[in-house]
């Protein structure tokens, strides 16, 4: 165990020497990555906030169930005593026709405008709240309010909802389209300049060869570059979403309150962060493994 990390700390050594040796090269290869890693990192920070917006949007998403006139007490009773009952319903809210075209002529200017109506011609109405708006939950509940013969009309305002997330799955698929095609480029550009690090390096490795050195010992090196590479570009990519997510939070934050929204734009640094950092130390190192697959 001990000469198996001795080996790997002297192939580490040796990548930080090389590293040094050539840290403008170094320097510059990590950039392009960096950048290159930025662009798609740019669209899933996007869709990430979308994401929690769309969950605080459906929170106050709701079913209109419109009620016949004259209902009986007892069935308005049995039938807020059956939505309560679903699973996926967190609140059943009954307004009554009186209490409901109160709230409407408290939106007119004129306060008398409605006055002159011979009834009122509002319905009483039963608005139920979900506990989530995903069409599988919906649909219970929908089904059971077109049963009951105590619904005139009924509306669900969660279309929106249904486009927005479809939408969020097309933005994903187009996000993970094109982050493969740049890592596909990554992965070119990385094996290119690991490849020729071997060929820079082939008279030292010949000579490993001769006094017994194993594939092994002689490839790890390179692989460890190439995650080295990967390490150093999501670390630039990283900092780079970092400062345009911080520049561009305040315009964002001045476009909601003009909405009356409480939308934030944040970077969720161990999410998406993360993720990046593992995807870029991987590709590092799979483009490693391909330029020594070639060499051999």
């Amino acid at each position: 165990m001990k000469n198996w990390l001795n080996q790997h700390a002297m192939a580490m050594e040796l990548v930080v020497q090389r590293l040094k040796t050539h840290w403008l090269n170094t320097l510059t290869i990590c950039m392009v990555i960096g950048i290159t890693a930025t662009l798609p990192g740019l669209l899933f920070v996007g869709l990430d906030n979308l994401q929690d917006m769309s969950r605080t949007l459906k929170q106050d998403a709701q079913i209109s169930a419109f009620l016949k006139p004259a209902l009986n007490a007892n069935l308005l009773q049995r039938l807020i005593h059956d939505l309560e009952a679903l699973p996926q319903v967190k609140e059943v809210r009954y307004v009554p026709k009186e209490e409901a075209i109160k709230q409407l002529t408290q939106q007119f200017v004129q306060k008398d405008l409605l006055a002159d109506l011979p009834q009122n011609p509002l319905p009483d109405a039963l608005f139920i709240t979900l506990q989530d708006t995903q069409p599988a939950s919906v649909k219970p509940v929908q089904q059971l309010l077109q049963k009951r013969a105590e619904i005139e009309e009924l509306v669900i305002d969660n279309v929106w909802i249904e486009r927005l997330h479809a939408m969020l799955v097309l933005g994903k698929r187009i996000a993970v389209i094109f982050a493969s095609l740049l890592g596909i480029a990554m992965i070119t550009v990385i094996s290119n300049t690991v490849r020729m690090q071997v060929l820079t390096h082939e008279a030292e490795i010949e000579v490993s060869r001769l006094i017994g050195a194993t594939h092994s010992f002689i490839r790890r090196p390179f692989l460890y570059m190439g995650g080295v590479y990967g390490l150093g570009g999501g670390l630039i990519a990283v900092a780079l979403l970092f400062v345009i997510v911080w520049n561009l939070k305040q315009p964002v934050q001045l476009l909601a309150n003009n909405y009356q929204s409480q939308f934030q734009l944040v970077f969720h640094l161990f999410n998406v962060g993360g993720l990046m950092l593992i995807t870029t130390v991987t590709i590092g190192w799979i483009a490693a493994f391909i330029a020594l697959t070639q060499k051999r």
